[in-house]
């Protein structure tokens, strides 16, 4: 159910591309939900996908590519410490990579505040927030071990 994998390049197509580009796939992303929803209705699940589980499909997939970007990183890393690869080449890829890894990571900050108002509103007392949000899985971390010597 929800957002498969091959939405997961779709999703970051959208998110990287122009203005212009950008918006005009976003208002398809958004009737593409909006046709999910309807189709959840008449197969009968109502009240199925609530803007909390929409956001946290979202969060998801987000989480999913900024951990293929961190693990992209790690063997840019691999090739440029051990492999002795053209330095300059790998040295902008992985320049690039850090900038799609920091928006990423802001999109990612921007669906946990969406999260938190949503909750919010739904239960209404902030240390229940709090409970329910510190219950959430924490940030995707890859650590690379590299012997120096």
């Amino acid at each position: 159910m929800g957002l498969c994998q091959s939405d997961v390049g779709d999703y970051w197509v959208i998110i990287m591309a122009r203005n212009n580009r950008k918006k005009a796939r976003l208002r398809i992303l958004k009737e593409i939900k909006n046709q999910l929803i309807v189709q959840a209705e008449r197969w009968g699940k109502t009240d199925y996908y609530t803007p909390l589980l929409l956001e946290e499909m979202e969060l998801d997939q987000a989480d999913y590519i900024v951990s293929n970007f961190l693990s992209e990183k790690s063997n840019l890393e691999y090739e440029i410490n051990l492999l002795g690869v053209d330095h300059q080449e790998l040295l902008i890829k992985l320049e690039k990579l850090d900038g799609y890894i920091k928006k990423a990571k802001k999109i990612i900050g921007k669906h946990n505040i969406n999260i938190e108002k949503i909750l919010s509103k739904l239960i209404g007392d902030k240390d229940k927030v709090k409970l329910a949000l510190a219950s959430m899985k924490p940030e995707n971390n890859i650590s690379v071990l590299l012997n120096s010597n």
